[in-house]
């Protein structure tokens, strides 16, 4: 497959793994003694984040093809040294990453065109917020970008993958996390989209735009900012051939009393763009149906739709509209001025890492 056909995932390390308890050490006792911890546990694992599951069915996908059809992109803020523990544990869980970059301080969206990304995924509400605020215009236009929520640690799944030989061989994807959801193919990346501002945007409509989809239902919606990534992945299945297919399964959630389904589905028919699943849910919960499909990843644009469900089924926020208060805030990612660090430079941390500056 070439470079250009294939989906890339660029990931931050909080996404990937739980980085909690660096974190914590940063916060409290400051940049020294983080290293200090980072260098003692390198030899330990960090375990499972919320990106985890999707990131590892993702690569699974490249075992039954001749090309790989994905590629992940691990990006991280550490240097080269405090990113060690995530090359050894990347290595550990045997997930076959082989593009990392560690930046030493310097903001890894700047990198993201480079990369040729297709979704971000980060724990950092601004760099979320800066490659969605230019997905229109260069350079982040048709980058797709998440907010990953935490998820309690010891409900993810920790145990290296391995892919069915026979798409009837069926075992449930969320054994480790939940037993009380359905069971789905070993492996199947399931992913979730609301409709509105995720997948298709609701522009300002006219009186005349009104009536026409009041009589029709033809007038196209416009693009969202995961309708790229969408597409990407649909063209990722097809790469898959027929007897593959069954790996990749996407939903689509219509949730909003005011939205025209109609409308909605002219719009993918126009796009080329197929949807295995959708519900109308006409302002009905949407919990109890994501706790039965039991995504990989559940992508949204409001917190509120988020929060019920973050706990236990993953979850990312993708604040297209203008700015919501996040549960996974900026305070809680990135650190500014270490009481441990000279007035020569500044110290702050994404990826619950340290981010060096030049001096000012």
């Amino acid at each position: 497959m070439e470079s250009s056909s294939k989906l890339v995932v660029c990931i931050s390390s909080t996404a990937l793994f739980d980085c909690n308890e660096s974190h914590t050490i940063w916060k409290r006792d400051g940049l020294e003694a983080y290293i200090k911890h980072q260098r003692e546990h390198i030899g330990i694992p960090l375990k499972p984040g919320v990106g985890f599951p999707l990131v590892r069915s993702l690569l699974e996908l490249n075992k039954v093809v001749d090309q790989p059809v994905v590629e992940i992109v691990l990006v991280s803020r550490n240097d080269t040294e405090s990113g060690q523990r995530i090359r050894e544990s990347i290595n550990n869980y045997k997930l076959a990453i082989k593009k990392m970059a560690f930046t030493g301080g310097t903001d890894v969206t700047n990198y993201l065109p480079a990369w040729k990304c297709d979704l971000f995924l980060s724990t950092e509400e601004e760099q979320v917020r800066k490659v969605l605020s230019g997905i229109t215009s260069a350079p982040f236009e048709g980058i797709a970008a998440g907010l990953i929520y935490n998820l309690t640690p010891e409900l993810l799944p920790v145990q290296p993958a391995v892919v069915p030989s026979d798409n009837s061989i069926i075992v449930s994807s969320a054994t480790s996390r939940r037993s009380n959801v359905a069971s789905w193919a070993k492996d199947q990346v399931r992913i979730v989209f609301d409709g509105d501002d995720v997948l298709y945007s609701k522009e300002p409509e006219s009186k005349l735009t009104e009536y026409f989809e009041q009589e029709t239902g033809s007038v196209l919606l416009t693009k969202g900012p995961m309708q790229a990534f969408a597409l990407k992945l649909q063209n990722v299945r097809r790469a898959l051939g027929d007897s593959n297919r069954w790996r990749i399964r996407t939903f689509l959630i219509i949730a909003n009393t005011e939205t025209n389904a109609e409308r909605v589905f002219c719009t993918l028919k126009e796009w080329g763009l197929d949807i295995d699943e959708t519900f109308i849910l006409d302002g009905s919960d949407r919990t109890p149906f994501l706790r039965v499909i039991d995504p990989s990843i559940f992508f949204d644009y409001l917190n509120e739709h988020i929060e019920p469900i973050h706990s236990d089924i993953p979850a990312a926020h993708v604040p297209h509209s203008p700015r919501t208060t996040s549960c996974a805030s900026i305070d809680d990612v990135v650190l500014t001025i270490s009481r441990h660090v000279s007035r020569s430079s500044t110290y702050s941390e994404d990826d619950s890492k340290m981010k060096h500056l030049k001096n000012s």
